[in-house]
């Protein structure tokens, strides 16, 4: 379907003359802004995510205290994954239709409000309650935050902007490796919750100024000057332009969260395994997250170096071969972290390149929509995964387990990143919409 004149009309301000200059490590000529939205859509992902890591760090804590099975916990990640993974999908539309300013607070306080229902969870259901909420702020947080960042970014730092805002990702893993060491061993998994709780309303405080993407607006002026509706948002991604991205990106990020998933949901089952204490579980995520931190910034800048899609591949042909390492010499604390910090460096950290592309392949009009399909995809993934785990430990043992999270999946997310279209590094969102 061909670009509306929404796609087509260029952005406020002067038009970016330096689009095609070599990009640096670091990040210049962007405005005051742009700024601001990167780095309040950093904090949203970093708190969210912390939260998430309390749950995935513990849970055998809350599954003794609660009287939880195993199959009850896998069942859990499966359930609040897939509200995820609606949440998220449905979300796209709505932020196409009507905004991404609404969803972009509206998920921040979703995981306020989950947080405090699991601090108080007596049992199976109001834990899942709560955990229910809080993934469906969290995974509208993603990719709100991400298209705002891609539609108020220059275009030559597009990618590196992105970047910096998925670093969020690890940092809030590594915020909750860090907070279950401090507060675990003297106040129980409770408190953790409770404590998580304060940031998240004092960013939502902070983004309460937070104006539409100027893109956004461009482009609804256009659309009410229009006389003829549109297709379906849905419809539209799977017309003949789009089909190949929709499918491709979907099938990417599937598979790709498949495997990391699996590796997130039940580290703490992998170092029990391997005779680690919980003490030490929350050493080494907290070294391991933050290494990847590194790998998160490193892969946006070489994707605005060789193009998106190339870095994305690169990362996660490299986090192949670390996961090989993984499941196959990973037997101490010691190889574990090490190797753990060599997968999230790359095959995680392949994400901030991932992203952006997401962002970008899609026009205007169905940016949001396309985006969060993808997005919506992985947590398809991680309910795939979650419900998977233990059956998969128990028949196929933990290190051909970790082989097809780690190695086989990355690969197969690689080809499909490469099959699609490619884009070129600096060029301007109304330039790849045409």
């Amino acid at each position: 379907m061909p670009a509306t004149s929404g796609d087509r009309q260029a952005p406020s301000g002067p038009v970016d003359s330096t689009a095609r200059r070599r990009p640096g490590l670091l990040i210049r000529g962007v405005n005051r802004r742009a700024w601001q939205i990167t780095l309040l859509s950093l904090g949203g992902w970093l708190l969210v995510n912390m939260d998430g890591s309390l749950f995935n760090l513990n849970y055998p804590l809350l599954q003794e205290d609660l009287g939880l099975s195993d199959n009850d916990i896998g069942n859990l990640y499966a359930i609040i994954y897939a509200v995820g993974a609606i949440s998220t999908i449905i979300s796209g539309p709505f932020m196409d239709r009507f905004g991404r300013k609404p969803v972009f607070q509206l998920c921040m306080f979703a995981a306020a409000l989950g947080s405090l229902v699991t601090a108080g969870a007596g049992g199976f259901m109001i834990l899942l309650l709560g955990r229910a909420i809080t993934q469906a702020g969290a995974t509208t947080e993603w990719m709100a935050g991400q298209v705002m960042v891609a539609e108020e970014s220059p275009a030559r730092s597009r990618g590196r902007l992105i970047g910096f805002a998925q670093i969020g990702y690890p940092l809030g893993f590594f915020a909750g490796s860090l907070l279950s060491w401090l507060i675990v061993p003297n106040f129980g998994w409770r408190w953790l919750f409770v404590v998580g709780v304060i940031p998240i309303f004092l960013l939502l405080w902070a983004r309460r100024g937070v104006d539409e993407t100027e893109r956004f607006r461009l482009h609804s002026e256009a659309v009410t000057t229009t006389s003829s509706p549109a297709p379906g948002r849905f419809r539209q991604l799977f017309a003949a332009d789009l089909r190949r991205s929709s499918i491709l990106a979907s099938t990417w990020h599937l598979v790709y969260a498949f495997g990391v998933a699996g590796i997130l949901s039940y580290l703490p089952l992998v170092y029990t395994h391997y005779g680690v204490s919980m003490e030490n579980l929350y050493v080494s995520s907290a070294i391991a997250t933050g290494i990847a931190a590194v790998g998160y910034y490193l892969s946006s800048v070489v994707g605005d170096r060789i193009g998106r899609r190339e870095a994305a591949a690169l990362w996660l042909i490299l986090g192949a071969g670390s996961g090989a390492l993984l499941a196959f010499a990973g037997r101490d604390v010691i190889a574990l972290t090490i190797f753990y910090s060599m997968v999230y460096f790359f095959t995680l950290g392949h994400i901030t390149a991932a992203a952006g592309f997401a962002a970008e392949v899609f026009p205007t009009r169905v940016r949001a929509t396309g985006a969060n399909l993808v997005a919506g995809m992985e947590w398809v993934g991680f309910v795939a995964a979650g419900l998977a785990g233990p059956r998969m430990f128990n028949g196929i043992g933990f290190a051909w387990t970790l082989t097809i999270w780690l190695v086989i999946c990355p690969l197969i997310a690689a080809a499909c990143a490469l099959g699609m279209k490619r884009v070129a590094p600096g060029a301007t969102l109304e330039e790849i919409a045409r």
